[in-house]
C-alpha cells in the first residue's frame, strides 16, 4: 500500500492514495480474486458497494484516470454498458494500491520487459517481415513465474493493458503464443510501477501546450510572496517567507531589458526561494521541505496541484542555475519549453514577463491549497464601538509657514 508520506515527488497520479469509497471498491475485486482466481461481475461488485451504502456509479467515477481521445486508462476495466454480467478487472495501476498485488504487478513488470528485450533481440531481415512469435509456458518457465498464484491472469493483462495489446495471442498446441509489437520498445528496461505509468502516458497523451501567461504588475512576484507568507501564518503559526534583505525584493519589481539584467532578476528570485523555510527542524532545499511538509499536511487531493506548482518553482532555478553555474545547462534546456521559453532567450523582458507569470501562479496554486485547513493563528478581535483607544498618539499637524521646531506660548 502506497503511503502518504513516502510518495516521491515524481509519482503519477494514479497512484497517489485513494478515499475510502474507492479503497472499498478496489478491496472487494481484490478479495474476489484471490478467493476465486477469477474477476467479480458487475451486479456482485454493486451489491457490495450497496451494502456499504454506496452509490456505485458514484464510487466508479471518482477513480482517478487518464484519457485521449477514445481511450481511458483507470484503476478498473469494465464494459461502459454497465450490464451486470460483465466482470470488473483490476488494470496494473489499480493491482498498484492493494498489497496481496504487488508480486503480480512485479511479475507483469518482468514479462513486459522480457517481451520488449525479445523483441528487440529478433533476427529482423531487410527483405522480409520477420514475425516474432513467444511460447507462454517457455516464457513462465524461463522467467521463473510457475509459483506465482495469479500467473494465468498475464495474458489477459497483456490483452488489457495499453503497452502490451497491440500484441496478438493465440492458442497453440502448447498454450498461449504471443507476438510483441514494435510499441513495446517504449517500455525496455522499466523499473517499477511507477515508471511503466510515466511512460504509458507520455506516450498516449500529448504534451500539454504551456498557456499564453497573462500580464502581471511589476509588484505581483513580490505581493504573491506576501499574500502566501500571510497565510502560511494563519494556518501553520509561524513565517515561510525570510526576506534575504529588502535591496533583493526590490529588484524582482524593476525591468529588464538586457541579458545582464535578466539574469540579475533570476538572481533576486533565486535569494526569496532561499529564504522560504516551510519546515524548521529539516535539513533539505527549501523546495524539497515544502513538498514534504505539504504532503504530510494537505489531503491526497491537493497535492497534485501543489507538486506541480513545486515543479514550476524549480524549473525556474533551474533556468536561473543555466546560466550562472557550469554544468547546469542540461537542466536549464529542459526547464526553458517546460515554461513556454525559447532557447536561446533573445527577447529578455518577454522572457521575465513569462518567468514572473509563473512564479506567481505557482505560489498562488500553494496558497489556494493551503487556504482550506483550519487556522491555528486567531486573528485579533475588533474592540467594541466607543472604546478609547490606548497608546494612539494624536496626529500632529503640519507646521505653518515660518514655524521653527520648538513651541510658544503667547503671553
Amino acid at each position: 500500500m502506497i503511503m502518504t508520506d513516502q510518495i516521491p515527488a515524481d509519482t503519477d497520479r494514479l497512484l497517489l492514495p485513494l478515499g475510502g469509497p474507492q479503497k472499498e471498491l478496489l478491496g472487494i475485486i481484490g478479495d474476489t480474486v484471490m478467493e476465486t482466481g477469477a474477476w467479480p461481475v458487475y451486479q456482485y461488485v454493486q451489491a457490495k458497494l450497496d451494502d456499504l451504502g454506496l452509490d456505485s456509479e458514484e464510487v466508479f467515477a471518482g477513480l482517478p484516470s487518464f484519457s485521449h481521445l477514445h481511450l481511458t486508462y483507470s484503476l478498473i476495466r469494465r464494459d461502459r454498458n454497465g450490464r451486470e454480467e460483465e466482470p470488473v478487472k483490476l488494470t496494473v495501476a489499480g493491482m498498484a494500491h492493494l498489497d496481496q498485488f504487488a508480486s503480480t504487478v512485479e511479475m507483469f513488470l518482468q514479462v513486459v520487459n522480457e517481451l520488449a528485450d525479445r523483441r528487440a533481440a529478433a533476427p529482423f531481415e531487410p527483405g522480409r517481415v520477420v514475425t516474432v512469435e513467444i511460447s507462454w509456458p517457455e516464457l513462465v518457465t524461463d522467467l521463473g513465474l510457475d509459483g506465482e498464484p495469479l500467473v494465468e491472469l498475464l495474458p489477459e493483462l497483456l490483452q488489457g493493458e495499453p503497452a502490451t495489446w497491440h500484441g496478438p495471442q493465440q492458442r497453440g498446441d502448447a498454450g498461449w503464443i504471443y507476438q510483441p509489437s514494435s510499441h513495446l520498445r517504449r517500455f525496455r528496461s522499466v523499473r517499477d510501477v511507477n515508471d511503466y505509468l510515466t511512460r504509458m502516458r507520455a506516450w498516449i497523451m500529448p504534451p500539454e501546450l504551456v498557456p499564453a501567461p497573462q500580464p502581471v504588475s511589476p509588484l505581483g512576484v513580490v505581493a504573491a510572496f506576501d499574500y502566501l507568507d500571510v497565510v502560511w501564518q494563519l494556518k501553520f503559526g509561524r513565517k515561510l517567507v525570510h526576506v534575504p534583505s529588502a535591496e533583493r525584493a526590490a529588484r524582482l519589481a524593476l525591468p529588464v531589458s538586457t541579458s545582464e539584467e535578466f539574469d540579475n532578476r533570476l538572481s533576486a528570485l533565486g535569494e526569496m526561494f532561499k529564504g522560504l523555510d516551510a519546515a524548521p527542524d529539516m535539513d533539505a532545499g527549501p523546495f524539497d521541505k515544502m513538498r514534504s511538509f505539504l504532503t504530510r499536511e494537505l489531503p491526497a487531493e491537493s497535492l497534485p496541484a501543489v507538486r506541480a506548482a513545486i515543479n514550476t518553482l524549480f524549473q525556474v532555478t533551474h533556468i536561473r542555475n543555466g546560466g550562472q553555474h557550469f554544468g547546469a545547462e542540461t537542466q536549464a534546456a529542459v526547464a526553458l519549453p517546460a515554461l513556454g521559453l525559447g532557447f536561446p532567450i533573445t527577447d529578455h523582458a518577454a522572457a521575465w514577463w513569462i518567468v514572473q507569470t509563473h512564479v506567481i501562479n505557482a505560489l498562488d496554486t500553494i496558497r489556494v491549497e493551503i487556504s482550506g485547513l483550519p487556522n491555528r493563528v486567531q486573528s485579533a478581535r475588533p474592540a467594541p464601538a466607543g472604546t478609547p483607544s490606548r497608546g494612539r498618539s494624536r496626529p500632529r499637524r503640519p507646521a505653518g509657514p515660518g514655524a521653527t521646531g520648538t513651541a510658544r506660548t503667547r503671553t
